[in-house]
């Protein structure tokens, strides 16, 4: 029996983890925790890199925020204990695989739950996350049951789209950069 769970929530928002992870933490009556790590330096940033910085910082912002409200609902929906964040990615080499694992171990966790991974565009020459995570946890590692990569709700497309739009039009505004965003945890 797990008694705290960790599911890393992608940004795809693809449901195979996050749904396996609420389903064990039922069958448990597992705390669970969802946990978006936040790339500051994302692949497609390169494609904005003639825009304002500051307006590049508030998509991936907007984007985490998103993400981890999604999960949030998702968790308090399903009637269990559970919280989602998101944290940054340091810039100092730790890959998000080791940041996982790091994340786990200081939350407790016994079970950490990934996606399948079908497209996640690893570049070439990277360790794929799973492999990560399992060199570095010190707990068990389940992988999601990939659904031929179940698209995100509606109304999570929606949003996604106005966080696009409101990229597109912004005048480009530079403010702090919350390195932590948290739910309120359910109780």
């Amino acid at each position: 029996m797990y008694k705290h769970i960790l599911v890393a929530v992608g940004t795809s928002l693809s449901e195979s983890a996050l749904t396996t992870a609420i389903t064990r933490a039922r069958a448990c009556n597992a705390r669970l925790t969802a946990l978006h790590i936040v790339d500051q330096m994302p692949w497609w940033a390169i494609v904005t890199a003639d825009s304002n910085p500051g307006d590049t910082l508030d998509v991936i912002d907007d984007h985490a925020r998103a993400v981890t409200r999604y999960a949030a609902r998702l968790i308090d929906s399903a009637g269990i204990d559970g919280v989602a964040r998101s944290i940054t990615q340091p810039l100092d080499g730790t890959s998000v695989g080791e940041l996982i694992a790091k994340e786990a171990k200081a939350a407790g966790a016994d079970l950490i739950v990934l996606g399948g991974e079908a497209d996640t565009g690893w570049r070439h020459g990277e360790a794929r996350l799973r492999d990560v995570v399992c060199s570095h946890a010190r707990c068990d590692v389940l992988i999601a049951a990939h659904a031929a990569h179940a698209a995100a709700p509606l109304h999570a497309e929606k949003e996604m789209a106005s966080i696009e739009a409101r990229f597109a039009t912004s005048a480009g505004r530079v403010d702090a950069r919350a390195s932590h965003r948290q739910s309120d945890a359910r109780k």
